[in-house]
């Protein structure tokens, strides 16, 4: 109930803009307004929400595993603890070889399980007591985790979203539809591990939205990074998304070899190129790309913005498009 009322501070705390103007603080008679405070911490609540996210998600995870379970003991008219023992004696019978080499126990493991061991210390029944109830927790997990896999899940808790986050005024990339009236960008990183991981979920997401979501990309780094300068430059042709996927999917070093090949390889006039990947217009712009993204709340890559709002961070394909679905509603 506290968790409940807390999260609902929390959130309130985000929606409540006709509260921006009151005053929380006086210092020598200067007013501090609810809106800095909103705008100091956002940050910090937002990790607050995410933490809450992960805590609901695990727990709503436990609660369908739960009702899995209960759904097959009535299959059968019993209890879930029924159904639990008795597939527990199921797996387990009395070949404990096959259960040996199934959960990896060792020879004075199996032994315990029999009874075979001659101590009847409370030492020795604690031991045992612990050793089923591992086992237990094991092949119930598999049992969970199977019929989870098997089930028609759909979960409608969504990851939190931040204030405002307006990036379409910055070196923004889009393709997809470009009418549409939802819009996911990605500010990503072609030298960040986790960007080039997170690229494979993001190409699936796009080629199912592709018709109905307008998707974006805008390079985030520390400073620009070759690749995202030479995207910039090739984007002067009409060449921004080739050279994008082209180097998210090259496996090893993007160097200027790569890069000028490249270029080549897709028809671009070269030397062109080359004057605008050099220019300093070039790099100051994606430099002020870079600081506007920090003054906005981006702070990690790959970080999800959709409809000028930024999203809790997530790999998964599932929630991902959750999300979209939401927002296309």
């Amino acid at each position: 109930m506290k968790q409940s009322l807390f999260i609902s501070l929390l959130l309130l705390l985000f929606s409540c803009s006709h509260a921006n103007k009151e005053i929380v603080a006086e210092v020598n008679g200067e007013s501090i307004f609810l809106s800095d405070l909103s705008e100091a911490s956002k940050q910090e609540l937002f990790d607050l929400l995410n933490m809450a996210y992960e805590i609901k998600s695990k727990v709503l995870d436990d609660l369908i595993k739960k009702r899995l379970l209960e759904n097959e003991a009535k299959k059968q008219n019993i209890t879930t603890e029924q159904y639990l023992d008795l597939y527990m004696d199921m797996k387990i019978g009395t070949n404990m070889d096959s259960v040996k080499k199934l959960y990896g126990l060792s020879d004075n493991q199996i032994n315990v399980m029999r009874g075979q061991l001659h101590n009847s210390s409370q030492a020795a029944m604690e031991e045992k007591l612990a050793l089923k109830n591992k086992l237990r927790s094991i092949i119930i997990r598999q049992l969970t985790d199977s019929l989870y896999g098997k089930a028609s899940v759909k979960k409608y808790v969504f990851p939190p979203k931040q204030p405002k986050c307006m990036i379409a005024d910055l070196c923004v990339h889009y393709r997809g539809n470009m009418e549409a009236s939802v819009n996911f960008i990605v500010a990503s990183d072609f030298n960040c591990e986790r960007c080039v991981a997170f690229e494979n979920t993001l190409q699936l997401i796009y080629d199912k939205y592709k018709d109905r979501v307008k998707f974006g990309f805008v390079s985030f780094a520390d400073s620009p990074t070759l690749p995202a300068l030479a995207c910039e430059a090739a984007g002067r042709q009409n060449k921004f998304w080739d050279f994008h996927d082209a180097i998210f999917e090259y496996e090893g070093f993007v160097d200027s070899t790569f890069i000028f090949n490249l270029a080549r390889s897709k028809n671009l006039d070269v030397t062109r190129f080359r004057k605008d990947l050099l220019s300093s217009e070039n790099y100051k712009k994606m430099d002020k790309t870079i600081s506007d993204l920090v003054n906005r709340g981006v702070f990690a890559t790959p970080t999800i913005i959709v409809n000028d709002r930024l999203v809790y961070m997530t790999n998964s394909y599932e929630e991902l498009s959750r999300l979209l679905e939401y927002e296309l509603q």
